[in-house]
C-alpha cells in the first residue's frame, strides 16, 4: 500500500478520547495533549491502554521501535493514532538525500509508512568544531549565514515528502522568527507547527505571537520545567496556585501553558497516574492574576537549540 494512500486512509476519525483536538494544515486532527518519549522517562503501552493517541518522537530520542511496536501490539489501526516525529539538521539536503535519512532513521524504526507529523528539529545547531555536517553545508559561504541554505533545503524537501504521502503534515522545531520567514519566503509555505520549550521557567511570548499570526500552531516541550516535580512543589508560587484550583502542580504548569497561547503540550512520563493528571487540565481555567504571577518566576532555559555561529 503506497504512503499516499495511507495518508488518504489515516482522515478516519481518531480514536475516541477525553482529549481535545485542534486542526492543523492541512486539516489534520491534532490532540492536544501528547506523550514526549524522549530520554527514557515514558511508558507508551500504558498511554495507549488509556485509550490515548497522540505520542511525539524523534530520530534521536531511541524511542520509534519501541512506539512502532506498542502501535503494532494494541490491535488499532494505525490511523488511530497521531504521531509526530523529528529529523535532526545533519540530515538536512535535498530530497532524495532527505527522504533516505526519514526512511532509515524515522519510518524504519517505526515501522510506519507515514507520520502524521514530520518536524524539522532545528533551525541550525553546529559549532565550529562540528565535523558531522551534512552537505549543504560550506564552511566557506557565510553569505546570509551558511546553515540558512541547509534550513531552506530541508523545508523544501519536507513540502515534497508531505505531498508524496510520507508525513500528513509537517512543520519545525525549535525555529525562531527570523528562521520562519527565511523558509517562508524561499517556499511560500508556513509550517503547520512549531515545537519549542514552552514552560513557567521558560517561555517566548513573542515567538508564540508571530505564529499565532501566521496560522502556524505552538507545540510546547518540556511543558513540566526545569524542575523535577519534587522542587516545584516546594515553589511557594506554583503550590499556592495549585492549592487554589484542586490541582497538581504538574496540571497548573499545562493548564498555563494552553493559556499563554501554546496549543498543543507534550508532557513525558512513565506513571499512569501521571499521565491521567496530564489530561485532566480541561475542567478549570485559571484567573489572569495567576497566569501573570507563574510568568514571573525565575527562568532557566533546559535546552541550548540557539541556532550557533552560522545561521
Amino acid at each position: 500500500m503506497t504512503p499516499l494512500l495511507l495518508l488518504l486512509l489515516a482522515t478516519v476519525a481518531l480514536a475516541a478520547t477525553n482529549v481535545p483536538t485542534v486542526i492543523i494544515p492541512p486539516g489534520v486532527a491534532m490532540p492536544v495533549v501528547g506523550l514526549g518519549s524522549c530520554c527514557g522517562a515514558y511508558n507508551v503501552t500504558a498511554w495507549i491502554d488509556m485509550d490515548l493517541i497522540h505520542i511525539d518522537t524523534s530520530c534521536d530520542y531511541g524511542s520509534e521501535p519501541n512506539i512502532g511496536a506498542a502501535v503494532r501490539d494494541s490491535g488499532l489501526s494505525r490511523t488511530k493514532f497521531f504521531v509526530t516525529s523529528k529529523i535532526n539538521s545533519e540530515e538536512y539536503g535535498t530530497y532524495q538525500d532527505m527522504l533516505q535519512s526519514v526512511q532509515s532513521l524515522v519510518l524504519e524504526p517505526l515501522n510506519f509508512d507515514y507520520v502524521d507529523l514530520l518536524l524539522l528539529h532545528h533551525a541550525g545547531r553546529m559549532s565550529s568544531q562540528t565535523t558531522n555536517l551534512p552537505a549543504c553545508f560550506d564552511r566557506n559561504d557565510n553569505v546570509n549565514g551558511t546553515y540558512y541554505k541547509c534550513r531552506v533545503e530541508a523545508w523544501q524537501s519536507l513540502i515534497q515528502m508531505q505531498k508524496a504521502g510520507y508525513a500528513r503534515a509537517i512543520g519545525v522545531s525549535n525555529f525562531e522568527v527570523r528562521d520562519l520567514w527565511q523558509i517562508y519566503n524561499a517556499t511560500g509555505v508556513w509550517p503547520a507547527v512549531n515545537q519549542i520549550e514552552f514552560h513557567p521557567y521558560w517561555y517566548t511570548d513573542d515567538i508564540v505571537a508571530f505564529c499565532k499570526s501566521k496560522g502556524i500552531f505552538i507545540t510546547a516541550y518540556a511543558p513540566m520545567g526545569a524542575f523535577p516535580r519534587s522542587l516545584m512543589l516546594a515553589d511557594s508560587v506554583v503550590k499556592a496556585t495549585a492549592q487554589k484550583y484542586g490541582k497538581s502542580v504538574g496540571q497548573i504548569a499545562l493548564k498555563w501553558e494552553l493559556q499563554k497561547g501554546c496549543d498543543i503540550v507534550v508532557p513525558r512520563s512513565k506513571t499512569p497516574s501521571h499521565m491521567q493528571e496530564n489530561i485532566n487540565i480541561f475542567d478549570f481555567t485559571l484567573d489572569a492574576d495567576d497566569v501573570a504571577a507563574l510568568g514571573k518566576l525565575p527562568q532557566n532555559k533546559i535546552y541550548a537549540t540557539q541556532c550557533q555561529p552560522w545561521c
